[in-house]
């Protein structure tokens, strides 16, 4: 079963989804299509129906593994996932599935990672404040 062999991790509103967007356009890249599955940070998990954020995360190895079942003859295989830099649970797990994995971390300047986060909830309605201070 191929797994991946590189994971972009990092902090929300950072960049990962342009760079994913790049990566999937290379031809000898194989990315998951399906961003932030989520795997290594909720292996084994029921997220809530209503969680916004989680409840569409892959959670078994059989379905991880069959985001991957289109890889060819690509070099670099990939999963990008930000939460795995929080999830004290997912270093574990990248440890014992994929020990060789490559990490691309993302990080952005702290307040404007939180603006523009801040924005991201209030468009999606997940948060009803106007007001950043």
């Amino acid at each position: 079963m191929i797994m991946p062999n590189f994971l972009i991790i990092g902090v929300p509103k950072a960049g990962t989804t342009a760079l994913y967007q790049y990566l999937r356009q290379h031809p000898q890249i194989y990315m998951s299509p399906m961003k932030e599955p989520r795997f290594f940070a909720l292996e084994g998990e029921k997220p809530h129906p209503y969680d916004p954020i989680n409840r569409r995360s892959i959670t078994s190895l059989q379905a991880y593994h069959e985001l991957f079942n289109e890889v060819s003859d690509e070099k670099a295989i990939g999963d990008a996932s930000p939460s795995y830099l929080f999830s004290s649970k997912a270093t574990k797990r990248i440890q014992n599935y994929i020990p060789d994995a490559r990490l691309i971390t993302i990080l952005r300047q702290p307040v404007e990672r939180c603006y523009s986060h801040f924005l991201y909830f209030v468009q999606k309605g997940y948060v009803p404040a106007t007001d950043f201070k």
